[in-house]
């Protein structure tokens, strides 16, 4: 079975994920212009990726740089070769970072990570910005005495029990929270596939936060 779309409606990092958490073989075959490329799944990780004359970390690198192109995600398909050994949100973060600090960065029409921390974390009332996968593993962050982990684990718990409330609940899908501590609060946003936090001052205003943040990640 195979699942076809466009890097534009799912981007590569969800992708990946999907391909690792599935636990299955499995082959993701990408195509940008003239260029292709694969990376291959197998028991929950990422094993082998391949884009020209590029073979591992160096071809995954390459294409975690890709915002356009299209996919085709097939099952059951084994790699010819394992040329990855790290976990692969590892990969993954280390990956996005490469790509958000390559020339072309700047010019892609969907921003990384570490472009929305700059463009949040300049909101009026917001002191640190902590962007995560569904899974935890924290993509960027800029907080407060470098507590990003700590911040990360904070948003992805609570918004993942947001969204089994919103599920049980008539409320419509979860799409921000805001928790309460004596000198913070911590808004928490959805921008698919990440999870962001936004550590706030106590003077700040969460709903003109919010209004600002979506403005910026629009």
């Amino acid at each position: 079975m195979a699942t076809t779309g466009s890097l534009r409606e799912i981007p590569l990092a969800a992708l990946i994920e999907t391909g690792c958490r599935s636990r299955a073989s499995a082959r993701l075959r990408l195509r940008q212009g003239e260029w292709e490329g694969e990376i291959y799944f197998s028991d929950g990780e990422i094993v082998h990726a391949v884009c020209g004359d590029l073979r591992g970390e160096p071809a995954l690198w390459r294409l975690l740089g890709w915002t356009e192109g299209q996919f085709v995600l097939e099952d059951e398909v084994r790699s010819p070769e394992r040329t990855l050994y790290r976990p692969w949100q590892d990969l993954l973060l280390d990956g996005m970072r490469r790509a958000a600090r390559s020339p072309d960065a700047a010019s892609a029409t969907t921003p990384f990570p570490s472009e929305w921390i700059a463009r949040l974390r300049s909101i009026e009332g917001v002191l640190g910005v902590v962007i995560c996968g569904p899974d935890g593993v924290v993509m960027a962050a800029e907080v407060p005495e470098g507590k990003g982990e700590a911040e990360g684990a904070v948003a992805v718990y609570l918004a993942a029990t947001a969204e089994a409330l919103a599920d049980l609940l008539p409320f419509g899908a979860f799409e921000h929270a805001v928790v309460s501590e004596s000198q913070r609060r911590l808004l928490i946003l959805l921008r698919s596939p990440f999870i962001i936090g936004l550590v706030l001052s106590p003077q700040a205003s969460p709903a003109l936060v919010l209004s600002e943040a979506l403005a910026r990640l629009a």
